[in-house]
């Protein structure tokens, strides 16, 4: 942005001041006649644009352009309008940003809107464009009634974005600021809102929207006047009661658009204009005064220093004066003019505070003396981007002993200037260039100087950077030949050359090569550089390199012979790799590596890289293996250089290996008996014979083919064989106590066995060697004494208990057919006196003794005093040696 697009300025009654040649020259061709709001804007170079009271829009040859009529300001707007160009439009697009006259009389109220202005139309006089005519931007609750109906203050502003391209455009109602975002996109619709402390609310408008808003040109300070901050609409004299003006200061963030930090400087008066001095380190007012009965009485113009510790206390008046308090605006000569007019009279001259910066009564404050012609002005001065006023420069060649430049990018008009290099040195040129003597960060300070005062000085901090090193003598880079009568003809990755000719380790550094040093020089971009893939013309060609800094642009030069050599050739041994599914294997690179050094008897400095294909290890390209490969059975390619120089090239084939070593997981049982566990060996399956194959590694840390534990858990051992190949075994080990057999139901020549259920186990009767079964049921069991047996399937102990057996029938038929005519107890053939110690003892269902049954008898025949009984069940107790009663039951069926 140039501070020649603030050199023209059109205000008041057909008022205007031309800047261009440094002092204001009175304009008499302007066509515009309103009482507050204006803005005017021009190109780079000075010359007018165009030009807008906020409802018309005057292009540069003073007529109304075809379009611009009917614009939604107000020419009583204190700020009805300002002009912002559009980033990246080439400055033919600018935004007319602009506020209406929020009076209760005045409905409806428009609020603020933009409209654009398209510099291409109207054969180049400008013209509006109708499709982004009047859009309007909400700074108010819709829902609210009375905000509806005012909808916006008379204040406008606008700052350049942090990012130096895009631009804050800020206004204000009410109690928060509102920041829209003008870039190449145009205009965003969502603003950044600001709450503020102070209120200047909707019930005492039109007056609480009156008064001027600023931002400081370096985007740092807002600055707002409040000419009233009343609830009432009531207006007439301004009596002391009805003084309720406001003046703040606030920090404004130009990268979030935020507003913050509120510091209220004036209260109870009536301000109008305001403006900050060009470096921002002062805050000037306009107040207008009354008398006790609200009669006006002329107007006064404060300072605050804004470098003060107490800014609010560092308040001095500069003048009082006759004149009402108008307009303030910095323009680009570093003086700040002042419009207004005296109370009985026209304003035929603004006044000027020529040393902004200054404190106090040193600023030098004029009264009435920039003429205008014989125009009069009003209240209002066009408001501009207040980045218009900061300069700045640029600089270029930046590496050590080229000629730094320095350039001014604005035009505005200085008496004298001064650089300041940040090494010692300085400059007065206008344009200087300057050799620095060593690398590093420099502080550079541009001040101007106005009037002889300096301006704010401007400082960048720039960076001169070390050309790259590179070697003085021609370095020299061998290429393996593909055949040994080449004749020195060989294809070259000129990649590979970069190492030798790039000395600087801690650059970034691109390399470039080239067939001549003209060439090289005249390839500006870079882009007409040999291809990195390069087959030489002759034998020992030298080629060019530029070695290139892309982050300084700094760059150097350097020559390389190419020379081509028989290779050596290499041919590895079988390189095999370790199986890990689908055909594929894992291969050490590395290793193998290692392995080719020491068959070839290589030198440690050799540097041994590993191909898919014979075409990129002859080239030496980036694409190689790393250290560890995954691949099917192939064919991979050798390269060897030494010192960037191809040694010798060659190629081995992969092959996949398995590891043959046959396990499966296994379960391994340790018996443990009263707290005595006995160790049991766990195996790694390997075969004696090939133990000497292997290496063995358990999670105990044991390296044995076995090892003995003692404790349940999982045991993994880690087989490995002579390539290096690996499996894991895992081994859970559980402790297992022996069975316990708790108690054995007996039911005539039923036998059930009851144990801990704690184990999984199986039975037998009568041999501890078996048959065993996994029922604990044994039936149809002979009588007599027998031994039961549990063991649990792991095998860990085997338990045992004698028994005495005595089956019965369960039923008999005394029905005379000599079968089952008689019951008794089943003895065969032992001695039952042996057994039985009592008769057995019959009873009926409902416990009535029948009998007393002889053990030796043959039995019972169904009868109870010699008559036969029905058919029922019935029931026997007999007692047997030891004391044990058996109790049981049998039927008698007719």
């Amino acid at each position: 942005m140039s501070q020649r697009e603030a050199s023209i300025w059109y205000f008041g009654n057909k008022a205007g001041l031309d800047f261009n040649s440094g002092a204001p020259t009175p304009l008499m061709d302007g066509l515009m006649e309103t009482h507050e709001g204006c803005s005017t804007i021009s190109d780079r170079n000075g010359n007018l644009l165009f030009y807008t009271d906020g409802v018309n829009v005057w292009d540069k040859s003073h007529k109304l352009m075809p379009n611009g009529t009917g614009l939604l300001g107000h020419e009583s707007s204190t700020q009805s309008a300002i002009i912002v160009p559009r980033a990246g439009s080439n400055n033919t697009q600018y935004y007319i940003f602009t506020t209406d006259d929020p009076d209760p009389e005045d409905t409806p109220n428009h609020g603020l809107n933009y409209s654009l202005v398209d510099l291409t139309l109207n054969n180049g006089f400008g013209d509006v464009v109708p499709t982004e005519k009047n859009v309007h931007l909400i700074t108010y609750n819709p829902e609210n009634d009375l905000e509806n109906k005012f909808k916006c203050s008379e204040k406008i502003t606008a700052i350049q974005h942090n990012d130096e391209s895009s631009i804050w455009v800020i206004t204000h109602f009410v109690d928060s600021f509102y920041a829209f975002k003008v870039d190449s996109n145009g205009v965003t619709k969502a603003p950044v809102i600001s709450a503020t402390g102070t209120k200047a609310p909707v019930e005492g408008y039109k007056q609480n929207g009156v008064g001027y808003l600023k931002v400081s040109p370096n985007g740092k300070k807002v600055g707002i006047a409040h000419s009233q901050t009343s609830y009432s609409e009531q207006t007439g004299p301004k009596t002391q009661n009805k003084q309720t003006g406001k003046v703040l200061l606030y920090d404004f963030n130009s990268a979030t658009g935020r507003i913050t930090n509120e510091i209220p400087l004036l209260s109870n008066m009536i301000p109008y204009g305001l403006e900050f001095s060009p470096k921002a380190t002062k805050l000037y007012v306009s107040i207008n005064i009354y008398d006790d009965d609200g009669d006006p009485n002329g107007s006064s113009l404060l300072q605050y220093d804004l470098l003060s510790n107490n800014i609010i206390g560092s308040k001095e008046e500069i003048i009082t004066s006759s004149n009402t308090a108008g307009a303030l605006q910095l323009a680009m000569d570093g003086k700040i003019y002042r419009a207004g007019y005296p109370i009985s009279g026209s304003g035929t001259a603004l006044s000027v505070i020529n040393n902004p910066d200054a404190k106090g009564i040193s600023c030098n404050y004029q009264s009435n003396t920039v003429l205008l012609g014989g125009r009069t002005s009003e209240l209002g001065l066009p408001p501009f981007v207040q980045s218009f006023f900061i300069f700045k420069f640029e600089y270029k060649n930046i590496c050590l002993g080229n000629e730094t430049e320095f350039t001014i990018l604005d035009n505005a008009p200085f008496d004298s200037i001064k650089w300041d290099f940040g090494d010692g040195i300085s400059s007065t040129e206008e344009s200087p260039k300057h050799i620095y003597q060593q690398p590093g960060n420099y502080s550079v300070t541009l001040t101007k100087y106005i009037g002889g005062n300096p301006m704010e000085p401007l400082t960048k901090e720039i960076t001169i950077f070390d050309v790259p090193s590179t070697p003085s003598e021609i370095v020299e880079h061998y290429q393996c030949a593909e055949n040994e009568n080449s004749n020195g003809i060989a294809t070259f990755n000129l990649n590979l050359i970069n190492p030798i000719v790039s000395l600087d380790i801690d650059q970034v550094t691109n390399v470039y090569y080239y067939n001549d040093l003209a060439t090289a020089q005249q390839d500006i971009s870079n882009s007409n550089s040999l291809a990195n893939i390069y087959t030489n013309s002759s034998a020992d060609e030298v080629l060019v390199a530029k070695v290139h800094n892309p982050i300084s642009d700094c760059y150097a030069y350097a020559q390389v012979r190419l020379k081509v050599k028989n290779a050596l050739n290499i041919d590895g041994p079988v390189l095999p790799g370790c199986d890990i599914g689908n055909g594929t294997g894992e291969f050490n690179l590395y290793g193998y590596g290692l392995l080719i050094k020491d068959q070839y008897n290589l030198p440690n400095n050799t540097d041994i890289r590993f191909y898919r294909n014979q075409n990129d290890a002859q080239l030496g390209r980036e694409n190689y293996l790393r250290d560890s490969y995954v691949s099917p059975n192939r064919t991979l390619y050798i390269r060897l250089d030494q010192e960037n120089i191809c040694y010798g090239l060659g190629q081995f084939s992969l092959s996949v290996q398995r590891m043959e070593v046959p396990f499966q997981e296994n379960k391994v049982y340790l018996c443990a008996d009263n707290d005595k566990i006995e160790p049991v060996e766990l195996f790694s399956e390997v075969s004696t014979n090939n133990q000497d194959d292997y290496s063995f590694l358990w999670s105990t840390g044991e390296s044995t083919p076995s090892i003995k534990v003692n404790r349940p858990g999982t045991y993994t051992v880690t087989i490995t064989n002579s390539i290096g190949c690996s499996v894991e075994r895992k081994i859970a080990v559980f402790a297992v106590e022996p069975p316990k057999i708790t108690d054995v139901l007996i039911s005539n020549d039923r036998v059930e066995i009851i144990t801990d259920l704690n184990g999984s186990y199986e039975y037998a009767i009568g041999d501890i060697y078996g048959p065993y079964q996994t029922s604990n049921v044994f039936m149809d069991v002979q009588t007599g004494t027998t031994n039961i047996y549990v063991r649990n399937l792991e095998n860990c102990g085997v338990a045992s208990r004698e028994l005495f057996i005595l089956s019965y029938p369960k039923f008999f038929t005394p029905n005379g057919d000599l079968k089952n005519d008689l019951w008794q107890l089943n003895f065969n053939g032992t001695d039952a006196h042996f057994f039985v110690e009592s008769p057995i003892l019959i009873f009926d269902r409902y416990g009535k003794l029948l009998t007393q049954l002889d053990p030796s008898a043959k039995g019972w025949d169904g009868t109870f005093n010699g008559k036969q009984l029905a058919s029922s069940d019935y029931w026997f107790k007999v007692t047997l040696s030891g004391g044990k009663e058996l109790k049981g039951h049998f039927a008698l069926r007719r």
